[in-house]
């Protein structure tokens, strides 16, 4: 195996680790479940602030990725490569949803 085909395949593995915890902690926001899942901690969150704050924190990481696949995963047809974007795009939404509420 060359090390670009490496790369290419350690990509799409963040990629797709990036997706299923985008999907997870999207899921307590959109839905916007109360629970306090930790009682006794000094804060209390409830799931959906807290889902949104670890958005927060994930969505540079996951933008990083995605420029990362961008950049080195070749297709025949250009436009296809954009499909990477999707799950930042999901994830700003949700991010800018939470700081403006």
């Amino acid at each position: 195996m060359t090390k670009r085909k490496a790369l290419e395949i350690l990509l799409i593995a963040l990629n797709i680790i990036g997706i299923v915890l985008l999907v997870h902690f999207a899921i307590p926001y959109i839905t916007y479940n109360t629970t306090i899942l930790n009682p006794n901690a000094m804060i209390p969150f409830e799931a959906w602030d807290r889902a949104g704050m670890i958005l927060t924190l994930g969505f540079v990481p996951l933008l990083a990725i995605n420029i990362f696949s961008f950049i080195f995963i070749k297709f025949k047809e250009k436009y296809w490569g954009f499909l990477f974007f999707i799950p930042s795009i999901i994830c700003f939404i949700i991010v800018l949803s939470y700081w403006i509420n």
